[in-house]
């Protein structure tokens, strides 16, 4: 478990509107409307006067994704009968996701002051009002913290066979430690509006993990992370640089450093797929500590590149997939005479895939797929003097998560917005090492809340 893979559950507010539309419109009929299925254009341009159908229709056009289409029904709509206020409110809805935020928080307005709302969707208009009100604002932030506990089988990837190669010979491997471990993360951002007409914004975002763990203490991680950048918009193009540090230390002792920063370059096909190319470089500056003397060996720069494509499917479902390559170039020295033999100089590529899905009420799910492979440069002679490191990891992660208002639906305000997360991996690595060659299971239960200012 990781800071950043604590945090990926965190729904955006886009995502949240998401959600709610589809359940506005799977409660239609539960509002006394018509139950229409598959409805042609042609039948809506026939009896433009059937507000019934045409509320069907704008319900169909939000299921397929195409919000631009839907609003301009719900319009035709209100300009037939300007008091259907909730119908305003779905409208309203629909072009704050669309991103036109002026013209929502009009409407939004205008059917909070008709005082002809039921209590629970004023309630929901007003909460909208205010994500707007936020959402315009020149600069905003957002703080989300993260507790829970983790456990792990496998916490010392100790080898699957029980023994260790070196060059004394084939030894016994260290005990298979299962550990459980506390974990806290904190993690801030802010975003300034240019105030430009395509919207470029600067961010900055800072971050803290801490992993306590029950009985392998040499593993006791913290580390900070700092991001300074901003995106520039061009049409469907989005261009954002990055300068990021990081600082990590094992059981309290300085253990890593890094300096560096990424570009990425992302494209909007359309309202539903968003490709991307993102190029990082770092230094790496690793410290020898109490437990890890050899740290240093794996100083040096690191370069990747990821490749990926987001397929938004469906106004619940979202499906990324991604290519990466890295090149580690280490200054580790080795072998036994002290020459520099590439032992910790790698090239590494793999893929991933990810499903995130809305299931309602703020539930949502998360599946992905790692395949990666690693190939290093040169021997290790302290380990091999012959064998050159070689080995495929695979990972797969589930993670599942509410918030408590769907388990304590009178819970205070500051606590039904507060997500449950439940997650489980399984990791494996095929080494032609037998000190890397592992696998192991994690599981982890958290709770995270978000705090917009």
């Amino acid at each position: 478990m990781t800071a950043v893979s604590a945090q990926e559950p965190e729904e955006s507010v886009r995502e949240t509107v998401d959600r709610n539309l589809l359940e506005y419109q799977a409660q239609g009929s539960d509002r006394g409307e018509s139950d229409f299925v598959g409805i042609p254009f042609e039948q809506v341009l026939a009896t433009p006067e059937n507000i019934q159908l045409n509320i069907a229709y704008a319900r169909q056009q939000i299921i397929g994704g195409d919000l631009k289409e839907a609003g301009s029904t719900l319009e035709r709509i209100l300009l037939i009968d300007p008091a259907m206020h909730d119908v305003r409110v779905l409208y309203g809805l629909v072009l704050y996701r669309l991103g036109l935020f002026d013209r929502a928080r009009y409407e939004l307005e205008l059917a909070l002051d008709s005082n002809n709302l039921p209590p629970p969707l004023r309630a929901e208009a007003e909460t909208y009002l205010n994500r707007i009100k936020y959402e315009q604002r020149q600069t905003r932030g957002s703080l989300t913290l993260t507790t829970g506990l983790d456990w792990d089988r496998n916490r010392n990837q100790s080898p699957s066979s029980g023994m260790v190669q070196s060059f004394l010979g084939v030894l016994p491997a260290e005990e298979r430690n299962g550990d459980a471990a506390f974990i806290f993360s904190a993690q801030g951002r802010l975003i300034h509006d240019l105030g430009s007409q395509e919207g470029h914004t600067l961010h900055a975002e800072a971050s803290y993990y801490h992993s306590d763990k029950h009985e392998v203490d040499r593993l006791d991680l913290d580390a900070t992370t700092l991001a300074l950048g901003g995106t520039w918009y061009a049409g469907d193009w989005s261009f954002t640089p990055r300068l990021r540090g990081g600082f990590y230390w094992l059981q309290g002792e300085d253990y890593q450093k890094t300096l560096g920063g990424d570009f990425e370059v992302a494209y909007r096909w359309n309202p539903h797929v968003k490709a991307y190319v993102t190029l990082r470089g770092e230094d790496e500056n690793f410290r020898a500590t109490t437990n890890f003397g050899s740290a240093p060996l794996r100083s040096g720069r690191r370069l990747g590149a990821r490749s990926g494509l987001e397929w938004r499917f469906s106004t619940t479902q979202r499906l990324s997939v991604e290519a990466m390559y890295m090149d580690k170039q280490g200054d580790a020295s080795c072998s036994l005479t002290g020459a520099v033999s590439g032992c910790e100089s790698y090239g590494r590529y793999g893929a991933n895939m990810q499903h995130s899905w809305l299931l309602g009420k703020g539930a949502f799910s998360l599946i992905g797929l790692w395949a990666e492979r690693s190939e290093y440069d040169g021997v290790d002679r302290f380990i091999s003097p012959s064998i050159v490191r070689d080995e495929w990891l695979y990972r797969a992660r589930a993670t599942v998560g509410a918030p408590l208002s769907v388990f304590l639906p009178n819970a205070p305000e500051g606590v039904k917005d507060i997500n449950i997360i439940a997650q489980y991996e399984y990791e494996t690595v095929d080494s032609n090492i037998l000190n890397f060659d592992y696998d192991t299971h994690k599981a982890a239960l958290l709770l995270s809340k978000r705090i917009a200012f």
